[in-house]
């Protein structure tokens, strides 16, 4: 039989040490899952708590769990597998989402983005100047301050896009009006943002004009993506299509090779590669058998096994020990009122004024916004690896990521989701109108129900995506 308990610094038997940490956080996201839904918590924050259980903060304190079972040379196998399921997801995510419905929310949305980056982005740069001596105690050295100013306002600015999408996804609105809006803010904000932190870690390393190049070839390499490589597969697509061949395996390869080309790029530029796979994803074809067919496929796989890990990697990095005296966590709670503040007004009050719609809208989407979770996490770790933040300063970030995510859901559905009905039949009787949602693709075997007996009426058919 394999010692799968063996000593992790051979790493012999790494493969099955990996099945069974596999196994154990599994069980632990779905028995989290569980108890959080009871909350209206998405299952995204109980993978990230399931990481924090096995991590330094709960059973990592025990001996022979953090040596045997989950030892923090093998986080690594799980960052490596969860970074191939997210990617996958921000595909799958791209796909979903109509271009159509976008561009008519992008004038609303680029205000609205432009309001949450700047507001967070001055209000983190002003704390900065408090924070940076507290950053440099206990024997760490901060680089210069200009670096670590542009690091704090960066951090302060993300909404955490993987994460708001899948508390979108869970409630059934990314194809709603509210979901475009604030996934196409999401989007302006940490593509802003990543192009911020790649300044500040250029600063950190001595030069700050590759950070300047970073958003200049950002912007080129979206351009060539949404011109070039979407007539390609078009084009590719409709000679398919023609064909009567749509699913040909040629052009899923093609797709695929696009996927991780894309996320390869943006990865080695020092934007995430989350960004290249969504951007791969919104320029695939939409129509026909293509879209319809390839993600069910994937969401499957992706968001059932390969995600969990993930979020799992990301708790198990977080030790909660090092927040230990009251001056610490006092510091944690000001960081988590202004980061709060500083991403819901700006966002409430930009809704309100440029959607035109009620104020219910207008907190869900200031609510939406202040989500950080994942993303935050991948910058904390970043300014952690370059030396910008001490240990004890990322705690208290990444206290300040976890608590602003776990409370989007249940706020949500308090101000929001409490009355969202999109299923419903809506009546207007002033205009004796009756509306009636529908979902697409109809399938050949529904049966369409005829209305009878209305006259002078109107009958108006509402389409809704529903995966």
């Amino acid at each position: 039989m394999v010692e799968i308990f063996a000593d992790p610094s051979t790493d012999v038997n790494y493969w099955a040490r990996f099945l069974m940490q596999f196994f154990i956080i599994l069980v632990i996201v779905r028995v989290m899952g569980w108890f959080l839904s009871l909350i209206k918590q998405p299952s995204v924050i109980g993978e990230i708590i399931a990481g924090i259980i096995v991590g330094p903060s709960v059973l990592g304190n025990i001996n022979f769990w953090s040596k045997h079972i989950f030892p923090p040379s093998s986080w690594n196998y799980f960052t490596l597998v969860g970074n191939v399921g997210l990617i996958l997801f921000m595909f799958n995510l791209g796909l979903e989402l109509d271009k159509d419905k976008i561009k008519n929310e992008w004038k609303r949305s680029l205000s609205i983005a432009i309001a949450t980056i700047i507001i967070p982005y001055a209000s983190g740069a002003a704390l900065s100047i408090y924070l940076y001596d507290i950053n440099n105690r206990d024997g760490f050295i901060a680089p210069d301050r200009a670096a670590f100013m542009l690091f704090i306002a960066s951090s302060m600015s993300f909404t955490a896009f993987p994460v708001l999408a899948s508390i979108l996804s869970s409630n059934n609105l990314i194809q709603s009006r509210i979901g475009t809006v604030t996934i196409s803010c999401a989007a302006i904000d940490d593509i802003m943002g990543w192009c911020s932190l790649a300044i500040a870690g250029a600063f950190a390393k001595g030069s700050g004009l590759v950070g300047l190049w970073v958003v200049l070839i950002a912007i080129g390499y979206i351009i060539f993506m949404f011109t070039i490589v979407k007539w390609l597969l078009t084009r590719a697509h409709d000679f398919l299509i023609e064909r009567d061949d749509e699913m040909n395996s040629l052009l899923l390869i093609g797709v695929f090779l696009v996927l991780i080309a894309s996320a390869f790029f943006c990865d080695i530029l020092g934007i995430h590669s989350f960004f290249g796979a969504f951007i791969a994803g919104i320029i695939c074809p939409k129509s026909g058998k293509f879209n319809a067919e390839l993600f069910p496929k994937i969401e499957l796989v992706t968001v059932e096994l390969l995600l969990p890990l993930f979020f799992a990697a990301s708790g198990m990095r977080t030790s909660l020990g090092t927040i230990n005296d009251t001056f610490y966590g006092g510091i944690t709670v000001v960081i988590f009122i202004i980061a709060t503040l500083a991403k819901f007004l700006p966002a409430f009050f930009m809704a309100k004024i440029v959607t035109k719609e009620s104020w219910k809208f207008s907190g869900a989407v200031g609510i939406l916004m202040n989500t950080r979770g994942l993303v935050e996490l991948i910058a904390l770790n970043i300014g952690l690896q370059l030396h910008i933040l001490s240990p004890r300063l990322f705690t208290m970030f990444i206290i300040m990521a976890i608590v602003t995510t776990f409370m989007t859901c249940p706020l949500l559905w308090l101000v929001y989701l409490r009355t969202y009905k999109p299923d419903a039949l809506i009546t207007n009787t002033r205009n004796n109108t009756i509306n009636i949602p529908i979902r697409y693709p109809l399938q050949p075997q529904q049966t369409i129900i005829p209305i009878n007996n209305i006259s002078n009426n109107h009958v108006n058919i509402i389409g809704r995506h529903h995966y």
